[in-house]
């Protein structure tokens, strides 16, 4: 059973040089999704330093890194369309396999553990039902000088499929969901001013909230303030209810510091207990 990753590649793509160590050793392939034209999914343009290309070159020393290039940019799409469009492009250039997508800005905390659970699961995994996968993330919602401030909620994302049909983002058309314990930190809005700006206008949800309204807000919250504020998430409040602190005087060292938190196996019998349920007859 092939486990294939596949990044999408844009403005923030030197958090690539975080997020791929994480799963290099455990995955089989892993497909880098390129704009050829550099533009964005609302059509505005990147750079890419070259520089960044000689590091795949040197870090990818197994040959397990292909770049995809290709126009995912159409214009007569909004963003939210062209994020999909690009997905499954993506995952047909990926092949056979366990589809597995991960933004640049996404850390996984233990994909050694995630390959093993997959593969003990080979049997669910390979069978003709196509499920989708979903794992669990914690947002950063701002980098502090010695630690981060995140939302403690676990929200659960589409992380991977046996067969891909994305019909929004990474969600798939009609599959089963399998929840999985494992966490991802997604730095999200974790970046300086500028780049979060250009992240926000650019974004999938980029018309589902007020973004300058927004980013004010953020810019407004720092480590002795952040308590008094509940209800953080742009435009769905349940999400982030509350922030909180941990140290990590860089990303890599907050990963280590992820790791002892864990999924309570009770809520993911009960959310993988009512997918069966719903899916029982079809």
């Amino acid at each position: 059973m092939k486990i294939n990753v596949g990044f999408l590649v844009a403005y923030d793509y030197e958090l690539l040089k975080i997020s791929i160590p994480l799963v290099y050793e455990h995955t089989n392939a892993i497909t880098l999704a390129l704009d050829i034209n550099r533009q964005t999914w609302s059509g505005n343009t990147f750079k890419v330093d070259p520089n960044f290309f000689n590091w795949v070159k040197e870090f990818d020393t197994d040959n397990k890194i292909t770049i995809y290039e290709d126009d995912f940019y159409d214009a007569s799409l909004n963003a939210m369309e062209n994020d999909t469009r690009e997905r499954n492009m993506l995952a047909e250039q990926m092949g056979d396999g366990i589809c597995i997508q991960i933004d640049a800005d996404e850390y996984f905390v233990d994909f050694k553990g995630f390959t093993e659970h997959l593969r003990k699961n080979k049997k669910k995994l390979t069978g003709k039902k196509a499920i989708q996968i979903c794992s669990f993330m914690v947002d950063v919602y701002k980098v502090l000088e010695d630690g981060i401030l995140y939302c403690p909620t676990y929200t659960n994302y589409y992380l991977g499929t046996t067969k891909a049909n994305y019909t929004r983002a990474r969600k798939n058309k009609n599959q089963e969901k399998w929840y999985v314990p494992f966490i991802s930190i997604h730095q999200s809005w974790s970046r300086d001013e500028k780049e979060l700006k250009f992240k926000l206008d650019n974004w999938g949800h980029n018309i589902d909230f007020d973004v300058d309204s927004f980013f004010e807000f953020w810019k407004s919250i720092n480590k002795g303030n952040y308590k008094d504020h509940k209800d953080f998430h742009p435009f769905d409040k349940k999400e982030w209810p509350t922030l909180e602190y941990i140290e990590g005087k860089d990303f890599n060292e907050i990963i280590e510091n992820f790791k002892d938190k864990k999924v309570s196996k009770s809520f993911i019998f009960g959310k993988n207990s009512a997918q069966k349920a719903k899916f029982l007859f079809k």
